[in-house]
């Protein structure tokens, strides 16, 4: 009978050393899956702030190509201008002669 009730006892330990074992993985897992959320909600930001750069860029680059449009539209016209002023001498220059 004592072999018995020892029995019981050793299987009573084992049970409550697996229950705190169970216990403890399951703590783990909570702290886990709260990590996992954490870095979820990391990467989201990071993939929003790519995207808002992303969208910088491209107003950027449409804006430098509004400007060099502007550039050479400025460009020919002082080039108009200057052809304009240098047909204007010779007129005056040949009137002179």
């Amino acid at each position: 009978m004592e072999t018995l009730l020892e029995r019981l006892h050793e299987l009573d330990i084992k049970v409550r050393e697996m229950l705190g074992e169970l216990a403890q993985a399951r703590a783990e897992r909570e702290a886990l899956l709260a990590k996992v959320q954490a870095l979820q909600g990391e990467l989201q930001g990071r993939d929003q702030a790519a995207a808002a750069l992303r969208a910088e860029r491209e107003q950027h680059a449409a804006e430098v190509a509004r400007l060099r449009t502007e550039r050479e539209e400025v460009r020919a016209k002082v080039e108009g201008l200057l052809a304009e002023i240098a047909r204007l001498e010779s007129t005056v220059q040949g009137a002179a002669t």
